[in-house]
């Protein structure tokens, strides 16, 4: 199974997540497990985990609350996601948000629109979610 970095925003992965407690962070999160170039492979590792997880709830060597996931991230996804919480925090202080949107535009579930000085209206983000590759 080709494992890819998950951080690597240059290609999709497919991303095995664990919500267990984190003692890092002293909290209960989602943890990256491991990442997978392709769907197939990260079913498979999904499936794999979820049947060690849930035996070792059943023996009572873990917490029952914990469980496996994951998610599919496109090209980009850390870049846009970032760029949206840079702009959600540039309005919260009233900043015009419109130059941190010339990298790029915000996450797909994202819009933000407005008026500008002239009193013409503009808007950015919107988009359609990324189709994950074939196969």
């Amino acid at each position: 199974m080709p494992v890819v970095d998950s951080d690597d925003d240059s290609v999709w992965r497919w991303v095995l997540q664990h919500y267990r407690f984190d003692p890092q962070r002293r909290q209960r999160r989602n943890v990256t497990v491991a990442a997978y170039d392709n769907a197939a492979e990260w079913e498979a590792a999904l499936s794999a985990h979820d049947r060690r997880i849930r035996v070792e709830i059943d023996a009572g060597n873990r917490d029952p609350r914990e469980r496996v996931s994951g998610v599919a991230w496109p090209p980009g996804y850390h870049a846009e996601q970032a760029r949206g919480r840079l702009v959600r925090d540039a309005i919260g202080h009233g900043v015009d948000p419109r130059p941190l949107l010339d990298d790029g535009p915000p996450p797909s579930n994202v819009v933000v629109f407005g008026w500008d000085a002239d009193g013409q209206p503009w808007s950015a983000g919107g988009g359609e979610p990324p189709t994950p590759p074939a196969g």
